[in-house]
């Protein structure tokens, strides 16, 4: 795969050897040109130290860092040093945790961790100030930290299928006003809380298959008024439609989808427009 560090058995012909020599060179070289640094499907157990090496060229020249894919089970602290980062991908990998240094990654804009085995996130993680998309889709977090409310600039989150995350992650980005997206599908997720009515930006809020949730509070489709896709197909939400509030919700997710035949049927596929609930009495 490309950008993937390989090493060149002993046995191998010396020509052999001074060719891969010279492609790793080449590959390096690149990573330090562009920033760009690929190590995807690598079946890598670490990260290359060579990388995250404060005293040696690479870790300020490192903008963008794809290491999904592989076999990592813990990032190095060292990765702090990469300061100037500002897209870190680690998903499909088998980490338990990361590391705190990640708070000095002040410039980082988007972190993706999906499917690992996160139990936690760092605290420090209050301090990417620049952070504008968090995907830890797949993991096995209980909670998360009350500090994330301070990455002021969140735009999109997703925490859909940590399959025991509760109501305090709704809680804690309540407080992250930028917010336009937030997945919290397959969670353990039992009230949508009113104080999401703060996000005056939110357009996509998805709670499926939360099984407890019963209702969708009114403050929510007043105030949240950029709000056109909430989705909660398996939930216990009922009679949704006498909420103060959804009428014009379902006028801003008509306005979106556009033209309508007849009713609420919309050129949107053979079933309809989805309000995102399921009619049930």
């Amino acid at each position: 795969a490309m950008g993937c560090v390989s090493s060149t058995p002993s046995s191998a012909s010396p020509t052999v050897r001074s060719k891969s020599k010279s492609a790793t060179a080449s590959r390096e070289n690149a990573w330090k040109t562009t920033g760009i640094v690929s190590l995807r499907d690598c079946n890598a157990r670490e990260i290359p130290t060579k990388l995250l090496d404060a005293d040696g060229d690479f870790a300020l020249k490192v903008r963008n860092l794809d290491a999904a894919n592989n076999k990592l089970s813990t990032i190095p602290r060292e990765i702090g040093n990469c300061t100037n980062i500002t897209r870190l991908v680690l998903s499909n990998n088998a980490l338990e945790a990361l590391p705190g240094e990640v708070g000095r990654l002040v410039k980082l804009k988007i972190l993706i961790c999906d499917d690992n085995r996160l139990k936690t996130l760092p605290v420090e993680i209050a301090s990417c100030r620049a952070l504008t998309t968090l995907g830890v889709k797949g993991n096995d977090l209980d909670s998360i930290p009350s500090e994330i409310s301070q990455c002021a600039d969140l735009v999109n989150v997703n925490f859909r299928m940590n399959r025991n995350l509760g109501t305090g992650v709704l809680d804690v980005l309540a407080d992250c006003v930028k917010l336009e997206e937030i997945d919290v599908s397959s969670c353990a997720i039992t009230i949508v809380p009113a104080r999401l009515s703060n996000l005056k930006s939110l357009k996509v809020l998805a709670v499926d298959d939360n099984a407890c949730v019963e209702t969708i509070p009114s403050a929510v489709f007043k105030s949240c008024t950029a709000l056109t896709k909430l989705s909660a197909h398996g939930t216990s939400i009922r009679n949704v439609e006498y909420i103060d509030g959804y009428d014009a919700y379902v006028e801003r997710v008509k306005a979106r989808h556009g033209k309508i035949i007849s009713g609420d049927v919309m050129i949107v596929g053979a079933r309809g427009l989805d309000y995102g609930f399921d009619y049930k009495t």
